[in-house]
């Protein structure tokens, strides 16, 4: 049977027939690329990927999607190289068929039919998983590379030219930069070095996805005020203990502005016979002229509530139809609060008022905004007001900035940072949370080398040593917040862990629990 590929672009269709043969088993495969026949051009250079197979197309999801497979597809086009893999919210949606899903290439493959997937139409996604590409002509590249200073950085597979997955530039060959270590100030000088504005979030564990290649920074250390990432304290280029799924990105402000959150009073249904006024926290983003907005009511602070967006004007509540996590990954990033830590359904915030503006959302997480996750459309629904949803996330380290990339005012706490005292170097310690406007201590109860690990990583050191018990670092003092820790390992947080209550607990502060990490 026979099948083609082709990129689909938002100023329409361009079909470049490329043979992809599926064999049977015992057959011979006799291929004759017929690349050389088309001419390089931007428009074929990039968009959606789609595939033909029995007389029909259809797109390719995104699950195991990388750069790999990616290059495959440029490989077949005759596009050269993959330089960007991109999600349907950059190349838009596709229509009909999902014909590949989980594609697992090697990257010597010819066609994308080569790799291996779970077979033609079968998957388990939704059309805002399709994946895109960006090929560049592997001659143009190599120019381009001739002409590239040592120490020139790109941001790959973000929404915009500030906003990526960092990379940077030495003895001719483009290489990642490990997350150990990567906070706000590496991605201020990341931002002063890209000519971006102010540094919005210093982006961990391959946030736009995993790099190939070679890793060439590790540890980076910045004071917040160097000209470049090659002044900032490293490992030295090529030395690291990290894999690709470390790989750092940066979220710079580009051609928008995020307006101050602002405080409002709003009339808020409760039920059908009582009003009452809340106070409700709302963030705008302006983007080339287009607003969007969304907001958190009826809550206890402005990272918690119930979820309204803004359309034409008006707003309205979200249906929990298929809300989960993801989606509040999303609501929680696009307030500036830290990662999501409830979805709340059956109007847990309160009955809103007005029409229901979502319904049916389903995010993958890494959308920067709500309306650009799956949905039925603006206003298609079939819901009631008791199935308002609503969301509780951290609260998120606050940066102030001024007009300046490397400046800032003040820091705020956010609910679950985790720190280490009383150790010997800042990679042990007595293990401490931040709750409530204060620190508190863990109980050594179930306490093992999981959890050590978990709290290992989230202060950015290395592999866990020790798990310690008994007020190992001296007992503290105040609140004891969190008892029966149970971690996998994986967690990217304490909180994340399974645990009993918050501040529920039978210990006092001679079971405080510490861990011994090896240093980042």
């Amino acid at each position: 049977s026979g099948s083609w590929i082709r990129l689909f672009f938002p100023r329409g269709i361009f079909s470049f027939l490329l043979p992809v043969i599926t064999l049977e088993p015992g057959q011979s495969l006799f291929f004759i690329s017929e690349a050389h026949v088309f001419k390089m051009s931007p428009l074929r250079e990039k968009g959606r990927v789609e595939v033909q197979y029995n007389g029909s197309w259809g797109t390719v999801c995104d699950d195991d999607w990388d750069m790999v497979d990616a290059n495959v597809v440029c490989r077949q086009l005759g596009c050269g190289v993959a330089v960007a893999v991109s999600s349907s919210s950059k190349f838009g949606q596709g229509t009909g068929l999902i014909m590949l899903d989980n594609v697992d290439c090697r990257g010597s493959e010819m066609e994308l039919s080569q790799c291996r997937s779970l077979g033609w139409g079968i998957h388990n996604c939704y059309h805002y998983e399709d994946v895109g590409v960006t090929c560049r002509d592997a001659g143009k590249l190599l120019t381009e590379t001739l002409h590239t200073p040592y120490g020139t950085i790109r941001l790959i597979n973000g929404q915009n030219s500030c906003q990526g997955r960092v990379e940077i530039f030495y003895q001719g060959n483009w290489g990642t930069v490990c997350d150990d270590d990567w906070v706000l100030n590496n991605a201020k000088v990341v931002c002063q070095q890209s000519g971006c504005g102010s540094a919005v979030s210093a982006h961990t564990n391959s946030y736009f996805g995993y790099g190939t290649g070679l890793i060439l920074l590790d540890n980076v250390n910045c004071q917040g005020t160097e000209q470049d990432l090659t002044k900032c304290k490293s490992l030295g280029w090529g030395k690291h203990n990290c894999g690709h799924h470390e790989d750092a990105g940066v979220t710079l402000i580009v051609f928008f502005l995020s307006s101050p959150t602002t405080t409002q009073k709003v009339p808020v249904t409760k039920s059908p016979s009582t009003t009452t006024t809340v106070t409700t926290t709302t963030t705008t983003t302006q983007t080339r002229g287009i607003t969007s907005a969304i907001r958190v009511v009826n809550g206890n602070s402005s990272c918690q509530g119930r979820v309204e967006v803004l359309y034409k004007n008006v707003w309205g509540t979200v249906c929990d139809d298929d809300w989960d996590m993801p989606n509040a990954k999303v609501v929680c990033r696009q307030l500036g609060c830290g990662a999501p830590i409830a979805a709340k359904s059956n109007a847990y915030f309160g009955h809103g008022s007005g029409p229901i503006l979502l319904d049916n959302v389903q995010c993958s997480g890494f959308e920067l905004e709500l309306s650009q996750c799956f949905h039925l459309g603006w206003g298609q629904h079939n819901c009631g007001h008791h199935e308002d949803a609503g969301v509780i996330c951290a609260r998120k380290t606050l940066f102030i900035f001024s007009n300046q990339c490397s400046k800032f005012k003040r820091i705020v706490f956010y609910v679950g940072l985790v720190r280490l005292v009383g150790g010997q170097h800042r990679c042990e310690g007595r293990v401490e949370m931040y709750l409530n406007s204060g620190w508190g201590t863990v109980c050594d109860d179930a306490w093992d080398l999981p959890d050590a690990q978990v709290v290992c990583r989230q202060v950015g050191c290395g592999e866990a040593i020790a798990a310690r018990g008994e007020a190992y670092f001296g007992p503290g003092t105040g609140t004891i917040l969190l008892d029966n820790l149970k971690c996998r390992g994986t967690e990217r947080s304490l909180q994340s862990c399974s645990h009993i209550s918050w501040n529920v607990h039978n210990c006092d502060h001679s079971e405080d629990a510490g861990v011994t990490c090896s240093p980042s």
